[in-house]
């Protein structure tokens, strides 16, 4: 392997490296999957992502979506956003405010958004209520 093959495979990994990031990243809207119930990403009023402690990270539709995901998985979650329904800008899960009422992708029904009466401890808990409900 020649110096000038070594050189541009080591700055390719660097830039790899670099471009790894613990912020919240867009998805492919229209083609990726969520990762709990495979239906396309489409509407971004609704996204939410999360990043594991191992560094993988998980898009979804639907913030019930990520809520079930990481019930089922038991993984450990470094970080997580959800979509503000009304701005687009990715807000952190934990400190966002929720409304419930949505017409959202899985009819889980909560929307992030300035004003919401929910925290996300409370979308957690009737996420999982509804489970129990439906099974």
């Amino acid at each position: 392997m020649s110096r000038r093959t070594l050189l541009a495979i080591l700055l390719g990994a660097a830039l790899a490296a670099c471009a790894r990031t613990d912020g919240a990243i867009e998805p492919v809207w229209g083609k990726q999957p969520c990762a709990h119930c495979a239906m396309v990403l489409s509407d971004k009023r609704f996204g939410a992502q999360l990043v594991t402690d191992a560094g993988d990270r998980f898009h979804f539709d639907d913030a019930g979506c990520m809520v079930l995901f990481v019930e089922e998985h038991r993984g450990h979650v470094r970080r997580a956003w959800v979509r503000d329904a009304q701005s687009g800008a990715w807000l952190d899960a934990e400190k966002a405010r929720y409304a419930a009422g949505a017409a959202t992708p899985m009819d889980f029904g909560f929307e992030a958004r300035a004003g919401g009466d929910l925290a996300w401890e409370d979308v957690r808990a009737r996420v999982l209520a509804m489970k129990r409900r439906d099974s």
